[in-house]
């Protein structure tokens, strides 16, 4: 017999359990706030054709479904409305001012229906996004309805939603007026702090893009912008701040955003690390997934026209998959620079790790797979926010980073060039040499046996016509011409004796030689606290023969003055001379001049020139160090 009671009791206790719950109100007193998910139940109705009669009717039966204690209401993406209800009791004995909130704060259609102790039915207000903003019962980001209940009142509440196209996720709460109104307040005024990071942010990057026209700057303000407005939808303050008059935009605006986001943080991301052809093997395959994610964007603006559940669904799901896959394709390709010797790709690498936990939270939560923000006011901004604040500060590291590398670059050019530059000098210096000793050793020789072979046949000259002695005098003039001629050309090359003698002493030599022959008188005044380089030697040697010969053929001087003095850290060349000067055209066009201003290059130099009716004085300095 006993064990037939137990048995009984046994199967009975979970029908007494449920009818009981079924009659676990919320008792109001003097709290501020009241939970929802130990008192309430819900439906779905998966056939869409359930009115306020039929689940008051289903209620009585026990046919609906306990909230889960305190979890927020989530059962991920939905294509059936949903019924949630709860009872209410007043303990006391005065009227209270109560208002019942749900926060998810894009719904498409919501109502909120009293029922009384008598059973009549008392609609509180139909609103939603697909709704103008100023049809809301109280105008605010979330769906807030007021609710009176007077002394000792009992009610019951039934709530319905249609999220049909969306995640049913369903934050709500009741509480006196005063409280849930003053709780809106710090919520307004954190993402008020988010909203003026996330333009700011915008505006530095389009000042850095106006300034230094670097692209990643331009894609990085927009992709900020779009996950700006992103935010705001996803809590309903773009809706109430920008487009209120535009019902059913906020819905798809969401999915533009997102799909825009996803190609231009790739985008970024390739700009950041440098990714291209030549140094990355996923690079073909970003551009390919880079462009879908912005072809993805488009759907949703046909959707705004016309759709249906199936494409509303498949956007739904793709877009989701598409946050999760762009964190994970970034990271390896991030990887894969950074392995291959890109340190910079650090920064990004931390950047998107914190965006990643922000992505898969909010994610995870849209699917219905959890139903937790790891931060507040959830994971998505405060990873959105982190990853911005960290890559801007990358993107500074990133201009010293390639500050650095392009000086390094320019310091290999410039050591290339003159590395270049010395082996071109030393490649015509040696030319010079081989060739002023073949013109004295071989062509001199050959000049001079010539003269020898013609010079013997003198004897015979008496012999010849007054004509054909003419004619010898002359070719023996030419002779003589042609070998005075081939020793100053050789001399030019490469003067006699120079690598013994060097430069002070050989120009000492040539200047005695000038001043004996020529028709001007050349002063040359020298002072060599330190040894010059043989290197530097004949290029300075160059130079002060190419000023001189300018001076023989062109001023028209009496007098000049070559001056070459030679301190601790410069070398100085000047050449004075009182002749008619020369115009600048004929110093941009003369071949002397630009051989010596060459040659002034090649040794880091600088060159002064100034000549006019009175003369002509040219001053070079050469840096040593």
């Amino acid at each position: 017999m006993n064990k037939v009671f137990f048995l009984f009791l046994f199967f009975l206790n979970p029908l007494r359990v449920c009818f009981a719950q079924q009659g676990n109100p919320i008792f109001i007193d003097t709290a501020k706030k009241f939970n929802i998910s130990k008192h309430g139940y819900f439906f779905e109705d998966k056939n869409l054709n359930l009115n306020i009669d039929s689940v008051i009717k289903y209620k009585q039966a026990g046919k609906l479904t306990p909230l889960t204690s305190g979890k927020v209401f989530s059962k991920g993406y939905t294509q059936s409305y949903y019924w949630v209800t709860f009872d209410i009791e007043n303990t006391l004995n005065q009227s209270v001012h109560l208002m019942f909130k749900e926060q998810s704060s894009s719904i498409n259609q919501l109502q909120l229906f009293k029922v009384n102790e008598q059973g009549k039915i008392y609609p509180l207000g139909l609103t939603g996004d697909h709704f103008p903003f100023k049809q809301r019962p109280y105008r605010n980001r979330s769906f807030i309805y007021p609710m009176i209940l007077l002394p000792h009142e009992k009610a019951t509440f039934y709530l319905w939603a249609d999220k049909r196209g969306q995640n049913m996720y369903m934050p709500m709460s009741i509480g006196r007026d005063v409280d849930i109104i003053q709780a809106e307040i710090p919520q307004h005024t954190l993402f008020g702090f988010y909203t003026g990071i996330f333009v700011f942010a915008v505006i530095f990057n389009l000042l850095l893009f106006a300034s230094v026209r670097d692209n990643i700057h331009l894609y990085y303000a927009i992709y900020i912008f779009c996950t700006l407005i992103f935010i705001l939808e996803e809590e309903g303050l773009a809706f109430q701040w920008f487009y209120p008059n535009l019902p059913g935009l906020q819905d798809y605006m969401r999915l533009i955003m997102a799909s825009l986001s996803c190609g231009l943080l790739i985008q970024v991301m390739q700009l950041f690390v440098n990714q291209n052809h030549s140094n990355s093997k996923l690079y073909r395959f970003t551009n390919y997934y880079k462009r879908f994610c912005w072809a993805m964007s488009i759907i949703p603006v046909f959707m705004l026209f016309k759709s249906f559940i199936i494409l509303e669904k498949t956007v739904f799901y793709i877009n989701n998959f598409l946050a999760l896959l762009t964190v994970i394709i970034i990271i390896i390709c991030v990887v894969e620079r950074i392995r291959s010797g890109y340190k910079l790709g650090w920064y990004y690498f931390i950047a998107t790790v914190m965006l990643l936990f922000g992505v898969f939270n909010y994610v995870f939560n849209t699917l219905g797979l959890t139903n937790f923000n790891l931060l507040k006011p959830n994971g998505l901004v405060v990873g959105l926010t982190a990853e911005i604040i960290f890559l801007s500060f990358a993107l500074t590291q990133r201009y010293n980073f390639l500050k650095k590398e392009k000086e390094i670059l320019l310091e290999e050019k410039s050591k290339h060039q003159v590395d270049l530059a010395d082996g071109i000098f030393n490649a015509q210096e040696d030319e010079r040499t081989r060739l002023a000793r073949d013109l004295h050793d071989d062509l001199g020789g050959t000049l001079s046996i010539i003269k020898l072979n013609i010079t013997a046949f003198q004897h015979k000259v008496l012999k010849l016509t007054e004509n054909d002695r003419i004619f010898y005098d002359q070719t023996i003039s030419m002779i003589e011409k042609a070998c005075a001629d081939l020793r100053e050309i050789s001399h030019n090359l490469m003067p006699k004796n120079f690598e013994q003698l060097g430069l002070i002493e050989t120009l000492k030599e040539n200047f005695i030689t000038l001043n004996h022959s020529g028709k001007i008188a050349f002063e040359f005044v020298y002072q060599v606290e330190h040894p010059i380089e043989s290197s530097m030697e004949i290029t300075i040697y160059r130079m002060v023969n190419e000023l001189v010969n300018n001076i023989n053929r062109h001023s028209l001087a009496t007098k000049a003055t070559i001056q070459v003095l030679s301190f601790d850290e410069r070398i100085n060349i000047m050449a004075e001379d009182n002749g008619i000067g020369f115009s600048q055209e004929e110093d941009k066009k003369g071949l002397g001049m630009q051989n010596i201003r060459s040659r002034v290059s090649y040794l880091n130099g600088k060159i002064q020139v100034d000549s006019n009716q009175n003369g002509t004085t040219i001053v070079i300095d050469i840096p040593l160090k």
